[in-house]
């Protein structure tokens, strides 16, 4: 039986050039996704399969907010 692992890609511009990078689960591609927002990258998908089937930017966006209260005390922002 083969089995086939599902990865998860993410998909940012860094300066003017596109880039993807592939992870095992959806909690790593996330973590990575936000770690690359706070270096100042553009994260514009993130997902399996097809890279025009992701999720946006809007929801990356709402994703992202959680993740920076999770990891400041007492869930605030920065600022």
């Amino acid at each position: 039986m083969l089995c086939i692992a599902m990865t998860w890609h993410v998909q940012y511009r860094q300066r003017t050039t596109d880039h993807i990078v592939r992870h095992p689960s959806p909690e790593e591609a996330i973590e990575a996704a936000c770690r690359l927002i706070d270096d100042g990258c553009d994260v514009y998908g993130i997902g399996t399969g097809a890279l025009t089937d992701s999720i946006k930017r809007d929801q990356i966006a709402r994703i992202y907010d959680q993740w920076v209260r999770a990891k400041t005390p007492l869930g605030k922002m920065p600022g």
